[in-house]
């Protein structure tokens, strides 16, 4: 953890082409409870998972034809070509407490990271193609409306506590959350023989995974396995999400609390 870094996990939007089939598998199957889905004026329909810390999981959909001339119709093109090629998890979204000072410290280091505005807030992000495009700051304003009514999970699921993410220049997005203060953990392996870099920021852990290592597709789904943190009676879970992209989730309880 980084107690000094203004930045923490918010959310990650995960691309899926049957929405409510993949809803009703996290519930009945694996006790996480899923909201109604919500259509946007971009053309997407979200279905959210939110935890009781804040963070959540967005299940999204496409629901505009190809070529339209909609709101967003730029955003639901990038989740359909993310869909046509399986789906998977889409951003790695982190929050801020100001955005307009992120964009003042990214400037020396990122100039592309440019502010945009949604009907639920103001977030920051990079251009597609860039080697960073994985990557959304959100704004407090944004926060406020996505973090209320978290829903109690059967499964006892309370937060997101680390987020396995690939990029194109892993040493670009580590040279920025290290200038927000986020603290460097050295390399780390992950179960599925993923290697990644490991930076602490304020709710858990980004790990960064070299892309071309891999020989990704860049334009394929990069956020790849994802840690739940669940309460001291959860039990351990590894869910793979097929019809996600292969989308890993780790189900991890919690230690359990001691009396006295």
């Amino acid at each position: 953890m980084a107690p000094g870094s203004p930045l923490r996990l918010d959310h990650v939007p995960v691309a899926v082409d049957d929405l409510a089939a993949l809803a009703q598998r996290l519930t009945e199957e694996f006790g996480f409870r899923v909201r109604s889905p919500a259509r946007g004026e971009n053309g997407l329909a979200t279905a959210a998972i939110s935890f009781a810390d804040g963070t959540r999981l967005e299940l999204r959909t496409v629901e505009t034809a190809p070529g339209t001339d909609a709101p967003g119709a730029s955003e639901a093109g990038r989740y359909r070509d993310l869909i046509a090629d399986g789906g998977g998890g889409a951003y790695l979204a982190l929050a801020a407490p100001d955005l307009a000072e992120v964009l003042e410290v990214a400037g020396e280091i990122e100039p592309e990271l440019a502010a945009a505005h949604s009907g639920t807030g103001s977030r920051a992000g990079f251009p597609r193609g860039h080697p960073l495009h994985a990557l959304l700051i959100v704004g407090p304003e944004t926060e406020d409306v996505e973090r209320s009514g978290a829903e109690a999970h059967t499964n006892g699921a309370e937060g997101l506590q680390a987020v396995w993410v690939m990029v194109e220049d892993p040493d670009r997005l580590t040279r920025l959350l290290l200038a927000f203060g986020a603290r460097d953990c050295g390399a780390s392996r992950h179960p599925e023989h993923l290697y990644g870099r490991a930076l602490g920021i304020r709710g858990g852990t980004v790990y960064i995974v070299d892309a071309r290592l891999w020989m990704a597709d860049p334009e394929s789904a990069p956020v790849v396995s994802l840690t739940v943190r669940g309460g001291p009676e959860s039990i351990s879970d590894n869910i793979v999400l097929g019809n996600a992209g292969g989308l890993w989730i780790e189900l991890r309880p919690a230690a359990p609390r001691e009396n006295g």
